[in-house]
């Protein structure tokens, strides 16, 4: 970020639930900028103590409007993850409900898009989170670990293959599967907590259980990211997962690469970068 950039922008923060709206709030304030904070009510749950905040629910699009205004704030990010779509949850005002309405045919990406540009039309400059703080992917060919067997790379092509198709739906990122079987899609409850679903369905008999995370095809990578962390790798050797796909140069690294392979290391994940054919 320019001198200029610092000294004519102040950033409105709206933060859903994870540690990334935190460390983004105070790389932002390290980098000498003004931040002003909303807590999205039942989502956000990182400590904003230190940083001007005020709370509201989801769907007060048009109060978040006025405090971003009143705050004199020109940039607007949206950052971490948003687990409750439910009415009675983010209490829609009539702008978030013309958005809502849409949801038919809107899957959660799409639906973010729709909301990051409805700031957008309100004035402000709606900016990715990875321009203001940079993450690493896995480059296209990466390997680490062990190798894989002809009946696993089956068992990945399957899992890409079913990826690519439920793009269309625009739902979960990522599948397990294991020896043929898809044993788990992520839907609603989000990547860690299919993991911690399909640990019990798990063959340890049989051929590995893959874990495969891509972003899905024509998504748009500038709110929506796939993430893969620390957490997720926790909850993959819990569920005694220990080989992973992650899409090349698209599903980002919520900590450095180094980071990563030592975390594997130590537990005996495998990681892998794969593609779209």
């Amino acid at each position: 970020m320019s001198n200029m950039h610092k000294s004519f922008c102040k950033y409105g923060l709206i933060c859903g639930a994870g540690r990334e709206p935190l460390n983004l709030a105070k790389t932002l304030t390290e980098a000498g900028c003004s931040v002003f904070v909303i807590k999205i009510f039942g989502e956000a749950d990182a400590d904003y103590t230190s940083f001007y905040h005020v709370e509201l629910n989801l769907g007060q699009l048009n109060k978040m409007v006025r405090e971003l205004k009143h705050s004199k704030c020109t940039e607007v990010i949206l950052s971490g993850k948003i687990n409750n779509f439910s009415l009675f949850s983010i209490k829609p005002d009539f702008s978030a409900l013309k958005i809502l309405a849409q949801k038919g045919q809107l899957g959660d990406n799409n639906l973010l898009q729709e909301v990051a540009g409805f700031f957008s039309k309100k004035g402000f400059n709606v900016i990715p989170q990875d321009k203001i703080s940079p993450r690493e992917f896995l480059p296209i060919g990466y390997r680490y670990g062990k190798s894989l067997s002809k009946r696993m790379l089956d068992d990945i092509n399957i899992g890409i293959r079913y990826l690519e198709q439920a793009s269309s739906f625009d739902i979960g990122q990522s599948v397990i599967i294991q020896a043929g079987r898809i044993i788990a899609i992520e839907a609603v409850e989000g990547t860690d907590k299919m993991i911690k679903r399909a640990a019990k369905l798990i063959d340890s008999d049989n051929s590995p259980a893959i874990f495969i995370k891509m972003a899905k095809k024509k998504q748009s990578l500038t709110h929506d990211l796939p993430v893969f962390g620390l957490k997720t790798i926790k909850q993959l050797n819990a569920s005694n997962i220990s080989f992973v796909c992650l899409h090349a140069k698209n599903c980002k690294l919520a900590v450095t690469l180094n980071q990563i392979e030592k975390a594997i290391s130590k537990v005996g994940i495998s990681l892998y970068s794969v593609d779209y054919g």
